[in-house]
């Protein structure tokens, strides 16, 4: 029961009145938004899999990651409130939207329904839907503890240890184990030759030859190539421009100084 839980619960809600819409075009656009949020929440949760998974369940690549320690208290200290703020906004979503409400009217003319209970969230009407983050946040505790309390009843007592188990590989080289790349496979052959135009390339030695083999994977970021790099750039085209006006000379910084004084006092007079 977090913030992000929270925003997408109301995106949902927004999603389920779109047939109330007078326009037809957001009436089919609404819903489809509503299965690329599905789509986009299924593949975050992948996405953090694979960054657990990497993380904190592999072997250690170097020697800095084997000697890694804990980092001071001040840094801790500041995660922790961090992620305490996002508990409490999706425990307590109320109180952070009625902070919001004054930003939203002034952005959209309108704000939610007031619920009259700080502990409630109300995206359309209090009869027709409601969140309680309290009473969520009670059950998934309880629903928690519940579960711990019943294999820890029913499981065996004592402690075993034994090797995970390593594919077959007992090698004990981290270039053995998974990496980031192994997780998104998949999700890259469903999704990368259509989004990303995904291309595998397999060169096996024949059968004797000793040579390693290779295999190569290239993919495009249209995201990147249409909309960041343009951006980027447009942003370094106009830095190195820039970059020329602090080699300029007394005068000519006077006469840019001049020349904006003259633009100014045109917008003010225009403004008025």
């Amino acid at each position: 029961p977090l913030n992000g839980f929270v925003s997408e619960w109301m995106t949902l809600q927004a999603i389920l009145i779109s047939p109330e819409l007078p326009q037809w075009a957001l009436k089919f656009l609404v819903p489809a938004v509503g299965a690329l949020l599905a789509l986009s929440a299924a593949l975050a949760a992948a996405c953090f899999v694979k960054a657990f998974g990497i993380t904190f369940l592999g072997r250690a690549r170097s020697a800095a990651a084997t000697g890694a320690k804990e980092t001071d208290r001040f840094s801790l200290a500041a995660m922790y409130a961090l992620a305490l703020l996002c508990l409490f906004a999706g425990v307590v979503p109320g109180a952070i939207i009625n902070l919001l409400a004054p930003a939203v009217r002034l952005l959209t003319g309108s704000a939610l329904p007031a619920a009259g209970d700080w502990l409630l969230l109300v995206p359309v009407a209090f009869g027709r839907s409601s969140y309680s983050g309290p009473i969520l946040f009670s059950l998934i505790v309880f629903a928690g503890a519940a579960t711990a309390f019943v294999i820890n009843a029913i499981g065996a007592r004592n402690l075993r240890r034994a090797p995970a188990w390593d594919c077959g590989f007992p090698d004990p080289s981290p270039s053995t184990q998974y990496t980031a790349d192994s997780f998104a496979q998949p999700i890259r052959r469903v999704f990368g030759s259509v989004v990303f135009q995904a291309r595998e390339t397999v060169e096996m030695p024949p059968p004797g030859d000793m040579a390693a083999a290779r295999f190569q994977v290239r993919l495009r970021d249209f995201a990147w190539e249409w909309l960041y790099e343009p951006v980027g750039a447009t942003v370094s085209y106009a830095a190195d421009w820039l970059n020329r006006v602090q080699f300029l000379t007394i005068r000519r910084y006077l006469a840019l100084v001049f020349a904006a004084l003259i633009v100014l006092l045109c917008v003010v007079a225009i403004w008025r």
